[in-house]
């Protein structure tokens, strides 16, 4: 195997030395840029940046709150930024918290982190009212934006006033937050089971985003699409950028992803599988209207014999996205959930690359990423240098630096998620003997037969989804007999839409079981489907886009 060298990066000890280094380093440079409504830009520098953190945090400690746990309650924004880096940089502890949630969730999920500080945007302070008529613990309100009714302090107005005080000038001087210091709590999502108060310290979220850069060429324009109360969206989707330099586009709208895309002409665009399919789609339809689906589809074909992505489509491919959000596109970041190897091939035949990445959000969050020479589309990369992985039981352990710190308050929890030192993930997979890491399906995921055997869902789920008919595919445990054990495998399906149609009920379960027994046929006793059902509506989801398999 070629041996490449690693891409060069910054380790800091906390966040405090990250911004004051960034800003000497990139200065003017944009840092990171945000949309409005109107199409318009809004662009801090990497000094800026590093101002508009240092300015919160001294206010905070000006107003008595630094090293406090601040809960942050917000879309994406600039402000989110300033708060979380502010909050770290001050010596606090940012709670990040999914705004997907139900209200009684985020309520007590508050309580449970000691969120002394409440940090909202305009579109949430309705619920931070309530929080602090529920929660006597809240010290302070800020809101992102402003308040209409004027009850509750603006984030801005907050900091101007301390700084115009100047009693915090001192104290922040002085603080320098400690590397294994919490710098925050991120509550899983709890795909299957109730979410975790995850401590990530200060070295650890700064150490796993330089690791990631030994791997990782990204560009000079990183999008992220993702949440940033998510350790995915965060580090890799931003951190990551900004230890190097790059400009970040933030997008801080699904609805108008696209168009912030076309403003921003990222070369990079980091995304869970949800959005790269919707990217892939858009590919497609900007191919078809630009020349025929089918010369498309013949030119791919010969590129695959020829074992040569890209190379004859090339020429179409540039005059089909000219002028479109992919114009500058070379690569996809994929993570949090597992991508459709076809979709990650067709976005290679058009000069896109999907580099697919796997962690979890107590590992900081990655634990492997694929290097730009030589990713492989069946494996989410190579393990970073601060990490270790071994396979017990087919289940994949890490131990290394950016583990987390703990779960919050919980430490029999923390205690039964380690094997000594090595974190048990609860993902099932292997390492080649080129050191890739490959996943398999997920321990909690598996479905256990009274012989013994052990089938991974997200394996029949990925074959059902082969079938142009199926959108969205789950496999679960149906009970069969008195025992936990008397199980038969079935499969729940939500149809394509646009390929059902044209279609009743009964052909549509006619013709997913015609494909059924012809899958069943390759498939060995105890792995074969035997019950289908269709759903009218999509699956429930989380917010990193899993399926909530307790909920079906």
């Amino acid at each position: 195997m070629k041996q490449y060298p690693a891409k060069e990066t910054v380790y800091y000890d906390n966040f405090r030395d990250f911004l004051n280094d960034a800003a000497l380093r990139y200065g003017e440079s944009p840092a990171v840029t945000c949309y409005n409504r109107k199409g318009e830009a809004h662009t801090r520098n990497y000094r800026q940046l590093k101002e508009d953190a240092f300015a919160f945090g001294e206010a905070l400690c000006g107003a008595g709150l630094s090293g406090k746990h601040a809960a942050l309650i917000s879309e994406n924004s600039q402000e989110w930024l300033t708060a979380w880096f502010g909050v770290a940089a001050s010596g606090g502890v940012t709670v990040c918290i999914d705004i997907e949630h139900r209200d009684e969730t985020i309520i007590a999920m508050a309580a449970q982190a000691d969120a002394e500080i409440l940090i909202v945007s305009p579109s949430m302070l309705f619920l931070g009212r309530r929080i602090v008529a529920e929660n006597s613990n809240i010290k302070k309100l800020l809101v992102t934006g402003s308040d209409p009714d004027g009850q509750f302090e603006a984030m801005a107005q907050f900091t101007q006033r301390l700084l115009e005080e100047g009693s915090g000038r001192e104290a922040m001087k002085l603080c320098r937050p400690k590397k294994e210091q919490t710098a925050t709590i991120v509550y899983t999502s709890g795909t299957t089971s109730t979410a975790k108060p995850v401590m990530l310290s200060q070295h650890g979220i700064l150490r796993n985003a330089g690791d990631s850069l030994t791997l990782l060429d990204s560009g000079k324009k990183v999008f992220n699409t993702l949440p940033l109360y998510h350790t995915y969206g965060f580090t890799c989707g931003v951190l990551c950028a900004l230890i190097r330099g790059i400009e970040v586009g933030l997008s801080c709208d699904l609805k108008r992803m696209i168009q912030e895309m076309t403003y921003f002409k990222p070369n990079t665009v980091v995304a869970v599988p949800l959005i790269i399919e919707a990217i892939h789609k858009l590919a497609w339809s900007y191919i078809k209207n630009s020349c025929s689906g089918d010369a498309a589809d013949r030119l791919m074909k010969l590129e695959n014999f020829l074992g040569r992505p890209n190379r004859l489509m090339k020429e179409k491919v540039k005059k089909a996205f000219a002028d479109t959000c992919l114009k500058d596109l070379e690569y996809i970041l994929s993570g949090g959930a597992h991508l459709s190897e076809k979709v990650a091939q067709d976005l290679e035949h058009f000069g896109i690359v999907v580099l697919q990445g796997y962690g979890i959000t107590e590992c900081s969050p990655s634990i492997s990423v694929n290097r730009n020479e030589d990713y492989r589309l069946d494996s989410v990369g190579l393990v970073l240098p601060s990490y270790e992985v071994r396979i017990v039981d087919d289940e994949i352990q890490v131990r290394g630096v950016p583990l987390m710190n703990g779960y919050y308050k919980q430490p029999e929890l923390t205690a039964q998620s380690y094997d000594g030192e090595w974190f048990k993930t609860g993902d099932l997979g292997y390492l080649d003997k080129q050191g890739h890491v490959h996943i398999t399906g997920r321990k909690k995921n598996l479905i256990v037969m009274k012989n013994g055997k052990k089938v991974a869902v997200e394996e029949m789920e990925e074959e059902m989804k082969k079938l142009p008919l199926v959108k969205e595919a789950m496999v679960y445990g149906a009970k069969s007999g008195i025992s936990e054990d008397d199980v038969k495998i079935a499969v729940m399906v939500y149809p394509d839409q646009e390929a059902a149609k044209d279609m009743t009920s009964y052909e549509i379960l006619e013709q997913l079981q015609e494909y059924v027994d012809r899958l069943n046929a390759q498939l060995p006793t105890y792995k074969q489907i035997q019950m289908v059902n269709i759903r009218d509506t999509e699956f429930e989801r989380t917010s990193s886009n899993k399926i909530k398999r307790q909920l079906v």
